[in-house]
């Protein structure tokens, strides 16, 4: 059993979606500390350690960061703050006119011995708020390929292509080849 560290629902929802009966995941909300970095990496494995050390059992984690172009990348992993004061529609509000975003979930693994840490990687373009699905920038985010929101195309298609479904993938493949699950 791993335990995946959120105090988020809809995250833990669409990564039950992806991992199904492959993984056998369930969750607990902690409160980690979230070091001020640019790496994901190296937030990841900070949180990580952290949520091992309150729980002592294999532990799941993961971050967001959305960089915009215009803005050389930035907000990054910095975005949840930045939604924090400004919302869902930060993004939006801060960037270029169809400005292109690149949105990264970093998903780490920690048993006490083995790491594992995977990107998943999705590119787009960030528009006026549209839809009704899905959370956080999901409104304002056309992945590149379609031509609506990832609200307008619905929870069903983007746990098939969003930033978290390619992380949970890659975790999927990363946990049987080393034969934890």
């Amino acid at each position: 059993m791993i335990t995946f560290i959120t105090g988020n629902p809809d995250k833990l929802a669409e990564l039950q979606t992806v991992f199904g009966s492959q993984v056998d995941v369930t969750h607990r909300s902690i409160d980690l500390t979230e070091i001020q970095s640019f790496d994901t990496h190296e937030i990841i494995r900070h949180k990580l350690r952290e949520a091992y050390d309150h729980i002592s059992s294999p532990v799941m984690v993961e971050d967001v960061s959305a960089g915009l172009a215009s803005m050389n990348g930035f907000p990054g992993p910095f975005i949840k703050y930045l939604f924090e004061r400004m919302g869902d529609n930060a993004l939006y509000e801060i960037g270029a006119p169809h400005d292109r975003v690149e949105v990264t979930c970093t998903m780490g693994y920690y048993d006490g011995a083995v790491e594992i840490i995977v990107d998943g990687v999705q590119h787009g373009i960030v528009v006026a708020p549209r839809g009704s699905e899905g959370f956080g920038f999901d409104a304002t985010i056309v992945p590149d390929g379609y031509d609506q929101t990832l609200a307008e195309l619905g929870t069903a298609v983007k746990n098939t292509i969003s930033h978290r479904h390619q992380a949970a993938v890659k975790m999927i493949e990363a946990l049987k080849q080393r034969g934890i699950c």
